[in-house]
């Protein structure tokens, strides 16, 4: 003969049951709001140089910038990677201008003196000083476009090179992606690790514009003491 369940056990197995329940279903409807909620919302691109992110309302009003695509900047990195890697003593590299009434004897000297001007199609790059920032070598950069076309840079390309051929890693603090027609002049700073330059006496250095290399910045002799 089957015994009775007692009630207190039902009831508590009606609660439990019950609350089982309400538990999956307020999980499905909040993960299906959630969906739904999330549905065409997309991560806000980062510039990957200056770290701020582009607003869509302001892209979805006249003309659109150029979205760079990181595969192509990463593919166009290694590629240039290997060129340098495979011939880094073919490309000429224009030297600081000097005066053509000084000595022969005093060239040497007067090819380091500051300020170092690398200038093409109407884009200025000017090394104006170099000095120690905490353990990097600082050089404060000054960049102007007198040209009536807009230039692009990414500073994945900015190549510097020791006074041996070797390149050397650097980073950039307010350097502007992007340089309007006519734009005003714009200071930043290219800061190097002092561990990597060792005995370097001079530093050569190159930025070309981004994505065809139109323009190119070339500059040497850049003085490390």
């Amino acid at each position: 003969m089957r015994r009775a369940l007692h009630p207190g056990i039902v009831t508590s197995l009606v609660l439990i049951g019950t609350t089982a329940a309400i538990t999956l279903v307020t999980a499905l409807i909040g993960y299906h709001l959630g969906r739904e909620s999330l549905r065409g919302v997309s991560q806000p691109v980062v510039n990957p140089i200056l770290g701020s992110a582009v607003n869509a309302n302001d892209q979805s009003q006249g003309e659109r910038s150029p979205i760079l695509d990181e595969a192509q900047i990463i593919a166009q990195t290694k590629a240039r990677i290997d060129e340098m890697t495979q011939s880094s003593g073919d490309r000429e590299i224009v030297p600081a201008p000097t005066s053509s009434n000084e000595p022969s004897a005093t060239k040497s000297e007067a090819s380091r003196t500051l300020p170092i001007v690398a200038e093409d199609k109407g884009v200025r790059l000017e090394i104006s000083r170099v000095d120690t920032i905490d353990q990097d070598l600082a050089l404060h950069v000054r960049l102007k476009n007198d040209s009536s076309q807009g230039v692009q840079f990414i500073y994945t390309f900015l190549e510097i090179k020791n006074d041996k051929g070797a390149l050397l890693s650097a980073f950039t603090e307010g350097l502007p992606t992007e340089l309007p027609a006519g734009s005003d002049l714009v200071k930043g700073t290219i800061l190097i690790p002092k561990s990597l330059l060792g005995n370097t006496k001079t530093l050569t250095l190159r930025l070309a514009s981004y994505p065809n290399q139109d323009v190119q910045l070339q500059a040497a002799n850049i003085p490390v003491e």
